[in-house]
């Protein structure tokens, strides 16, 4: 996104690309269906999120040069966990199509909800760089 302006941004661009890593692990799932023996992956963005604020630190450092010191602890990666819980079909194969299509779903509802706040933080900048006249 590379708008870096203040720890929001920063979190909201990390809930998007855990968003976007997650939406590719469940279509990967998706693909695989009828791979006998294929298990699942999953990703949890919320916990990976929750347990990675200590890495953003209470504010980013303001840095003037670019021999400075910074603080830019941007979670890009998300960890992708391999289901190894037993299948219920007979081929090995863990991967459940309703399941995927709700993980879709609330996956979708998840990345909407954080491109429309950082819409609202983009609208709200834009609102005080023009005084207040747009």
């Amino acid at each position: 996104m590379g708008i870096k302006l203040d720890h929001t941004f920063q979190v909201l661009e990390s809930s998007l690309n855990g968003s976007t890593a997650r939406q590719n692990t469940i279509a990967h799932n998706m693909s695989n269906i009828n791979t006998p023996g294929f298990k699942q992956f999953l990703v949890n963005v919320e916990e990976q999120l929750a347990n990675s604020q200590t890495k953003f630190g209470p504010l980013p450092l303001k840095i003037s040069s670019p021999k400075h010191i910074g603080n830019d602890a941007n979670v890009s990666e998300f960890e992708i966990a391999r289901d190894t819980s037993p299948a219920l079909r007979a081929d090995g194969n863990n991967v459940n199509l309703e399941e995927q299509m709700t993980a879709m779903v609330k996956n979708e509802v998840y990345f909407n909800a954080a491109l429309n706040q950082i819409n609202k933080k983009i609208a709200m900048k834009k609102y005080v760089i023009s005084d207040g006249k747009g």
